[in-house]
């Protein structure tokens, strides 16, 4: 197990203690509050052998949609799918294509497209339809697992190094796609500015299984340690979602009898 993983398993293990301890009794939320959908919009960049700075390289649009569960106030599920592209540059990074002549550059861009199921623990009780509106805020932690696909190259890199795949069959990977699982990990922080909405921005960090993004095989011979070893795509998304609320009568209703209301956590409705 790389030391990557690792770091990956405790940070989660250790997320998901936080709010189990800390639950509260009114910490559960009953079924017709547990549902929403929403839409995802923002950027995505390249980390890895052009870029090894966690800070935005290159940024593209990207966007998708997603379908989250509320479990609690303090633990949501979320499936997600997006699209965007990333792209890079070997003449952006100082650092040199290491096994190349100096004059040899390498650019890239390629769309990506992905599926996510990514767990969110909250720091604060979160509800979107609190009828006080007392835990409408929380930063919180992301982890998770998905997939990418990763389609062909959109630039011709033919005037930086001419046929380099049979001059540098070591160095430079000449497959059209690539896939591969990765590890989303991140944080956000989310608002509900109304009943049912809530709104957020988030950083998350996809950690690869493959070297092959940029098409550079990966340009350290060390066996130490390399967070960079692996292709990471970066997202910095904005969120909009939409809380499904069964108004239906049920046995959870309070009548009143003297004004004929039925009311449930806040969502009043009058009876005929």
């Amino acid at each position: 197990m790389t030391t990557v993983i690792k770091i990956y398993v405790s940070v989660t293990l250790s997320a998901l203690c936080v709010p189990l301890l800390s639950q509260e009794s009114n910490g559960l939320l009953t079924p017709i509050h547990k549902s929403e959908i929403g839409i995802a919009g923002g950027t995505s960049y390249y980390i890895g052998d052009f870029n090894e700075s966690v800070v935005p390289y290159m940024i593209n649009p990207m966007g998708g949609l997603f379908y989250r569960y509320n479990f609690t106030k303090y633990i949501n599920v979320r499936v997600q799918a997006s699209m965007g592209f990333v792209k890079g540059d070997s003449r952006k990074y100082a650092g040199g294509l290491q096994g190349f002549p100096e004059d040899v550059n390498l650019a890239f861009k390629r769309n990506f497209y992905n599926i996510n199921a990514l767990a969110e623990f909250n720091f604060f009780p979160f509800s979107s339809v609190d009828p006080k509106r007392r835990q409408i805020f929380t930063p919180f932690l992301i982890v998770g697992a998905g997939y990418s696909y990763f389609d062909k190259n959109k630039i011709n890199n033919d005037p930086y190094l001419h046929n380099a795949s049979a001059a540098y069959p070591m160095l430079y990977d000449t497959l059209k796609t690539t896939s591969s699982v990765v590890l989303p990990m991140g944080f956000g922080f989310k608002y509900s500015p109304a009943n049912q909405w809530t709104i957020g921005i988030e950083c998350v960090f996809h950690k690869t299984n493959t070297d092959k993004i940029d098409y550079y095989i990966n340009r350290s011979d060390s066996k130490s340690f390399n967070i960079f070893n692996k292709d990471w795509v970066s997202t910095i998304l904005f969120t909009v979602s939409y809380r499904f609320v069964d108004k239906a009568p049920c046995a959870a209703y309070k009548t009143h009898k003297s004004t004929k209301n039925r009311q449930y956590k806040g969502f009043n409705k009058k009876l005929d």
